[in-house]
């Protein structure tokens, strides 16, 4: 069993409820799956292609990378540019094999639909290099412990994101417009927050600064925010 050392987290803030058939799915509606043969499948197609075109391992058996891409409604695919450098500094290897499987040989990529309709989605999946080259086995499928906020249980994220906004001052801001924003992170195998970046920005500088001191000030009590562990 080995331990993970990071999680990234993308977290979206909503400060609207505003939504249309030509926005982006930030993940896959219930019962759809964004490979052939679910997440499985694309796990065993990732293997087999690794065993096929003789690709090399890792050095650092512990890289694990977070990998996002874009599935369009034709089934083609887009990389989504990681706008967290330290991060794929530290797991290039994974960053690269993720990449170069997907861009070079898969091709079981399903779209999301909505009201039978194809929608542009967003697709993430865990990718540890090591298990694909030593601890491979049928109906593999990435072990770990999602983070848990605070030991508040099942609606810990949403309880997460009821106290950040709590403690955000927006008596200092007015404004008309609908907005998003996101935010990406990494939690320590000791519950910590770090590298907070925004991913999608609202525009205006110091209502940004105040959304990243607020996750900075973010404090965990109890049990680390991640447990997170892979067989």
């Amino acid at each position: 069993m080995k331990t993970k050392l990071f999680f990234v987290l993308i977290f979206l803030l909503k400060f609207s409820i505003a939504n249309s058939q030509t926005e982006v799915l930030q993940r896959y509606p219930e019962n759809q799956m964004p490979y052939a043969g679910g997440y499985i499948g694309y796990y065993k197609d990732l293997h087999d292609i690794v065993v096929e075109k003789k690709l090399q391992p890792c050095s650092n058996k512990n890289e694990i990378y977070q990998f996002s891409l874009l599935i369009k409604p034709d089934s083609s695919i887009q990389f989504i540019r990681d706008l967290n450098p330290k991060v794929v500094e530290s797991n290039k290897c994974a960053y690269d094999l993720a990449r170069e499987v997907a861009n070079k040989y898969q091709n079981g990529w399903k779209p999301a639909s909505l009201n039978g309709i194809a929608q542009n989605a967003v697709a993430r999946f865990i990718i540890f290099p090591d298990d694909f080259f030593n601890n491979y086995r049928e109906g593999y499928y990435p072990l770990f412990s999602a983070p848990v906020y605070n030991n508040y249980g099942k609606d810990n994220i949403d309880r997460f994101r009821k106290e950040l906004i709590a403690k955000l001052d927006l008596r200092r801001f007015s404004w008309n417009d609908i907005f998003t924003v996101e935010t990406e992170f990494t939690i320590t195998k000791d519950g910590k927050l770090e590298d907070i970046i925004l991913t999608k920005k609202t525009g205006l500088d110091e209502f940004d600064r105040m959304i990243v001191l607020t996750f900075k000030g973010m404090k965990k009590n109890g049990r680390p925010l991640l447990s997170m562990d892979s067989q």
